[in-house]
């Protein structure tokens, strides 16, 4: 592997782009039309292979997490450099889903080495602190430019071959905790709650204006918004909160939106009710597809989980826990997958999602777990 210098990355990103596509260009389809295929409830030749892979990516790219977070180039070299290495049918150079809006409105970021950026302080520390706060011109603000530019490269690089065009953003719940802090959003809820309304209404014209750049600056009415908000799981925020704030603030969101994938919002531990959660979460917000990053599937059981998206008619990415992929063995992984797509695979509707890949998870576990999804995702699924 060649040493990255300012010299050199460009050249670098052409040699692995050029690779990249060779790849795809062997197989029948791509990632773009297999997944609108199995999210319609249909069969393309197999299940498409989708990961977070973005801290992964990073350490067998040679590089510190921190330069993918922060130069473009750098974010679409990792995502080249595992796509090329497992031969993924998607990579994606967006590393960081939930800190653009709230450092572009002004938070305080660390960035370490080897980690996301993380948030120092609230920066609405007190309910007063809302009115000072403007949405500034999202193009200029924060680290929205290194989006933009990351977006405009990978396009440039690989047209087609780049996949599903995303606008990524927060959901207005996520976006709220990182703005006021977990805790003390909670504390609103008890005692100030129609600030804490107030605050989810201003998230929400926070993210259309930021979806709205994106789309602007990339020249694209297509791109699909996808609003992560991994906060919303329950626990640790409560079934009544889901109910009372989460969904209609992020029903709002998707209607101003026209159509959005919300990543949030399931339950991951056993509690009773929560297969009506699910429903209710799915049908309430107006989400296009049932997921959940940071998911425990282990806790949704497959058969349910099929079930449910038959019935309400919703395609479901259901994550293979993050445990699993990085300490099981090989024949774990492609026992669990083998048997997780017979029970999905069917008819279309749902596929595996590899759900943050830890970063020191062994090449060879990936290896399989890429591979699994390619031998048994093959339709019609014939799974003994």
């Amino acid at each position: 592997m060649a040493k990255l210098t300012g010299a050199n990355i460009d050249a670098e990103i052409d040699r692995l782009a050029e690779q990249y596509k060779e790849i795809l260009s062997k197989e029948p389809h791509s990632m773009a039309e297999r997944f609108a295929q199995v999210m319609m409830f249909k069969e393309p030749d197999r299940m498409p292979v989708f990961m977070q892979i973005h801290d992964h990516a990073a350490k067998i790219a040679g590089i510190k997490l921190k330069e993918m977070c922060i130069d473009p180039k750098m974010a679409l070299y990792a995502a080249l450099y595992a796509g090329v290495r497992y031969e993924l049918d998607f990579v994606s150079n967006a590393a960081d889903a939930y800190n653009f809006e709230a450092e572009a409105l002004g938070a305080k970021m660390l960035y370490p080495e080897d980690s996301f950026p993380v948030i120092l302080e609230p920066l609405i520390k007190e309910p007063s602190d809302l009115e000072k706060v403007e949405i500034p011109d999202l193009s200029e603000a924060g680290r929205v430019p290194y989006l933009i530019k990351g977006n405009k490269l990978k396009q440039e690089k690989l047209g087609e071959a780049g996949g599903l065009p995303f606008a990524v953003g927060c959901a207005p719940w996520s976006l709220a905790v990182q703005l006021r802090g977990f805790n003390n959003l909670i504390k609103d809820i008890r005692k100030n709650p129609q600030f804490a309304h107030r605050l989810l209404d201003f998230s929400n014209d926070v993210i259309e204006e930021f979806i709205k750049t994106q789309k602007r600056e990339m020249g694209s009415e297509s791109l699909f918004p996808v609003l992560a908000d991994a906060f919303s799981c329950i626990p640790p925020t409560s079934p009544q909160i889901v109910y009372d704030y989460v969904i209609p603030h992020t029903a709002d969101l998707i209607k101003r939106l026209g159509m959005a994938w919300w990543a949030g919002g399931f339950p991951i531990v056993q509690i009773p009710g929560w297969e009506q959660i699910v429903e209710d979460v799915i049908m309430k917000s107006g989400t296009f597809v049932g997921t959940i990053g940071m998911l425990e599937s282990d806790w949704m059981p497959p058969e349910k989980i099929k079930e449910i998206s038959n019935r309400l008619h919703k395609p479901w990415l259901f994550g293979i826990r993050a445990g699993l992929i990085s300490g099981g063995t090989p024949s774990e992984i492609e026992n669990y997958v083998k048997r997780t797509i017979k029970i999905l695979g069917p008819g279309g509707g749902c596929m595996l999602l590899g759900d943050q890949i830890p970063r020191d998870t062994p090449p060879e576990n990936l290896q399989t777990f890429v591979k699994s999804i390619k031998k048994y995702g093959k339709y019609p699924i014939s799974i003994k």
